[in-house]
């Protein structure tokens, strides 16, 4: 037997147990948990059979104890693991957490599969985009903590003759979003065949409203980064809020190959009176109790040295009522 067909033969079996294991479902009160070697977290190869499974991958990723608590109203897999080899990292939490833990957590880690991206660029070249969210250990199977984000890492597998092959892994990147979970990352095209991904990040106090920052994940250097950060995007309606507003992206076309000029729109309303739910650009340019409409245009440049930066000031336009 050839060495490739040995390999996926290997891959093909090591993917059906875990799949067995799936199906199995857990009978033990506590979740337990595995340490995992420190080389987890370093440069990785990894090559998994055709069709591409994103769980069996994840599994490969931190091959710890896989659990699956999922019910009809709510999907709850997770894979428990430990390093108490891994040298800790304090990544940054967009919630302005002030004593974020040092990753991997010390108490053990909860990684969960956020979403699986498809892509194929002009030459038509296949590759596979995995998002997951990391979470302090789960004894339970619950996330908790309104104000305390879920941290987001990335994995991209390309398609070859062999089958899917890891090209680039970045354990843990940043967190966002509420109750340990990171909203699941959203493509946005950038250039030619380029794409960053967004995080549009929701969080305030309980029945809002809920202020929307939004941030850029894209590959640079051979790691995915954070490469925009947008803040106060949008705001949700809350139950006494008078000013609430969405946001719409787009690129400006032609000229840059990669790294195109990117456009954030605001559209909302406001009331003149709503002193702090007002967007800052609006503060000084409405007065008394006038309330009505109004338009934000943000234009954001990139730089090598500093990523995405605003191009200010942004543009505003009034409609009162």
């Amino acid at each position: 037997m050839s060495q490739k067909k040995r390999l996926l033969l290997l891959c093909a079996v090591f993917s059906f147990s875990v799949l067995a294991a799936y199906a199995q479902p857990s009978g033990e009160k506590v979740a337990e948990k595995k340490n995992l070697r420190d080389t987890i977290l370093g440069r990785r190869t990894l090559l998994l059979p055709d069709p591409f499974d994103a769980q069996a991958a994840l599994s490969r990723l931190f091959p710890g104890k896989f659990y699956d608590l999922s019910t009809r109203e709510y999907t709850n897999r997770f894979i428990n693991w430990e390093c108490k080899g891994c040298k800790k990292v304090v990544y940054p939490d967009i919630n302005d957490v002030e004593e974020s833990a040092p990753w991997p957590y010390q108490d053990g880690v909860a990684t969960r599969l956020l979403k699986v991206l498809d892509f194929a660029d002009a030459t038509g070249k296949q590759y596979k985009l995995v998002s997951f969210n990391h979470s302090v250990y789960d004894a339970d199977g619950a996330t908790t903590g309104r104000f305390t984000g879920g941290l987001l890492g990335m994995a991209k597998f390309n398609r070859t003759d062999s089958g899917w092959r890891l090209q680039a892994f970045q354990p843990a990147i940043g967190a966002y979003g509420a109750f340990a979970s990171c909203p699941a990352p959203k493509p946005v095209e950038i250039g030619e065949d380029q794409y960053a991904f967004l995080i549009e990040h929701f969080n305030g106090g309980a029945g809002g409203p809920f202020n929307q920052h939004d941030f850029l994940i894209a590959g640079v250097g051979g790691a995915y980064r954070q490469i925009l950060a947008a803040y106060n995007m949008g705001l949700t309606k809350g139950e006494d809020s008078t000013c609430d507003w969405t946001s719409t992206y787009s690129v400006v076309p032609g000229g840059k190959k990669y790294f195109r000029n990117i456009v954030i729109t605001c559209q909302g309303r406001y009331w003149a009176e709503d002193k702090e739910g007002l967007p800052e650009e609006l503060k000084d340019k409405v007065k008394g109790k006038e309330h009505g409409t109004f338009t934000l245009v943000h234009v954001y440049e990139y730089s090598v040295q500093k990523g995405y930066q605003e191009k200010l000031p942004a543009s505003v336009s009034v409609v009162a009522k």
